[in-house]
């Protein structure tokens, strides 16, 4: 006969389970192991978002019109505190098999905007990154909960120039006619010039794409939308909020750059040092103060006050989490998931070759072309932020000059980019040629540098694995194609350029190409 060895008094009623001690959850595990855990997949993705969010710390500390972008991830954390009554009420339910492919979707769209420098990808991909964390952790429930606060942090990224971009040429017509307009009211003579050009009697001013204002709609939205919200109760209210705060900051743009004009009659020098970074500060600063004042005034002349709804008592750390065994089954591929995608990131820095030789010793006789050591080319795009580069001017038969440049970075990093907002000027207005070397052909760009009165024939291309590349979007994937090929991102931009005569023509091109199937040969023994 066999004896149980369960104890009556351990017997469980399928009815009315036991409950659970203080400490112990439903799927196993403590609060304690949830903390961990969270910190855990917090290192995570710090290691693999830590590049996005240094490129992001630059564009805010030194891009005029990006100031408020280091208050829009404290904005969005606070959102989420707000909600944390609700989400502590809220049952998790991961969607592991969507949220991972999310996840993955984002992580790969992050490594290859990092590769390939483009900031604006990089920073929408960090967006969906939080969001598939969320959906694959914590289910649809929560993700509809935060999807504003996390929607909110675009605010933060360069991805709403789409939106201000095509206001900067109208906006700078505006500030320039409203700024002559002030100045020309303190008695001081004024000329506008080719519609953005200030001309005063001891300096000339140009109102320039980033003192046009366009940028500063979106800081003052990035503010006053979540304080229209948050403070008041009336849609009129929120609306005469957000506009009228809009249209003193334009007003201040003005100013500033009135004041810049006072300033540089007065003989104040440095216009473009510390002083006009914080002018482009002070509009950021006046339209921000009359947003808070704005708000505050706006709420006491609501005539309802609405009570705010009762909210929640919130629950213990990781409660939430810990109600649904699925949560444990999603951490660890979560974790898998960001650890590969971090490994593959800085993997990328340990490939990277370098040149093949130095670019000092570059031929100075290269066929009928002979190094002028008298004259030395002016930077150019791309050069100045380069690991290595090579400025030199070659004369060749009948006198001619071309100024060489090329600029080699080792990894395509936010700011070192060579496709990027450095190198984007040489594409306005540019149009693309073919170089003739030897039997092939090799793409390139025909374009102008320096100002209008003193423009310079130009050709230019990107050098990317022994390849010529004219067009920015195919030297993009061309460097993605490198470096998973070769777990490399390192490129050249090569351009050449002719001193700009009256009487120039055709014979410039047919110069600078001529000279640059030459180089391009000789580049292969320089460039990887």
């Amino acid at each position: 006969m066999e004896h149980s060895l369960v104890n009556p008094s351990q017997t469980v009623d399928a009815a009315h389970p036991p409950r659970l001690s203080a400490g112990a959850t439903v799927a196993g595990l403590s609060d304690a192991s949830i903390l961990l855990r969270s910190i855990g997949l917090g290192v995570l993705l710090v290691l693999l978002s830590a590049p996005t969010w240094g490129d992001l710390w630059n564009l805010w500390w030194n891009r005029y019109g990006f100031s408020h972008g280091v208050l829009v991830p404290l904005i969005s954390g606070y959102l989420v505190w707000l909600q944390w009554p609700t989400l502590s009420q809220t049952r998790a339910e991961p969607a592991m098999v969507p949220g991972l492919l999310w996840l993955v979707a984002a992580t790969v769209l992050l490594l290859a905007s990092e590769i390939a420098g483009v900031m604006t990808i990089g920073s929408l991909a960090l967006i969906l990154l939080l969001a598939g964390l969320v959906l694959t952790l914590f289910g649809y429930a929560y993700l509809r909960s935060l999807a504003f606060p996390l929607a909110y942090l675009i605010f933060m990224t360069p991805v709403l120039d789409v939106v201000t971009e095509p206001l900067e040429w109208p906006f700078q017509l505006l500030t320039a006619n409203m700024a002559a307009s002030m100045l020309q009211a303190f008695d001081i003579p004024v000329l506008l010039e080719d519609r953005i050009h200030l001309v005063l009697p001891t300096v000339t001013l140009q109102v320039v794409r980033e003192c046009s204002g366009a940028g500063l709609l979106i800081a003052v939205l990035a503010i006053g939308l979540p304080l229209a919200s948050l403070t008041l109760q009336a849609w009129w209210s929120r609306i005469t909020l957000v506009l009228s705060s809009v249209m003193i900051a334009i007003v201040a743009n003005w100013v500033r750059v009135t004041v810049m004009g006072l300033y540089a009659q007065a003989g104040g020098k440095d216009l473009h040092g510390p002083y006009h970074i914080l002018q482009g500060l002070f509009v950021d600063w006046v339209a921000f103060g009359f947003l808070f004042l704005g708000a505050w005034g706006l709420s006491r002349m609501e005539r309802v006050a609405v009570e705010p709804a009762p909210q929640p008592a919130a629950r213990a750390f990781g409660k939430a989490m810990a109600e649904s065994r699925s949560w444990n089954r999603a951490y660890g591929p979560a974790c898998v998931t960001l650890a590969l995608a971090a490994v593959g990131l800085y993997a990328l820095e340990l490939g990277t070759t370098g040149l093949k030789k130095d670019l000092m010793t570059f031929p100075t006789v290269i066929a009928d072309w002979v190094s002028d050591p008298h004259r030395n080319p002016q930077p150019v795009a791309g050069v100045l932020d380069a690991d290595a580069s090579l400025m030199r001017t070659y004369r060749g038969p009948g006198g001619r000059r071309v100024s060489l440049s090329i600029a080699y970075t080792r990894a395509q990093r936010q700011g070192k980019e060579l496709v990027g907002m450095q190198t984007a000027p040489l594409h306005d207005k540019a149009q693309a040629t073919t170089l003739r070397v030897g039997s092939e052909s090799v793409s390139a760009n025909r374009a102008t540098i320096g100002t209008e009165r003193r423009a310079s024939p130009a050709v230019f291309w990107y050098h990317i694995d022994g390849t010529g590349y004219g067009d920015r979007y195919q030297a993009k994937l061309a460097t993605l194609k490198q470096a998973v090929r070769h777990g490399r991102t390192d490129a050249a931009l090569v351009l050449l350029s002719v001193e700009p005569r009256i009487d120039q023509g055709t014979d410039e091109w047919a110069s600078l190409e001529e000279f640059a199937g030459l180089v391009f040969p000789i580049l292969q023994e320089y460039l990887p």
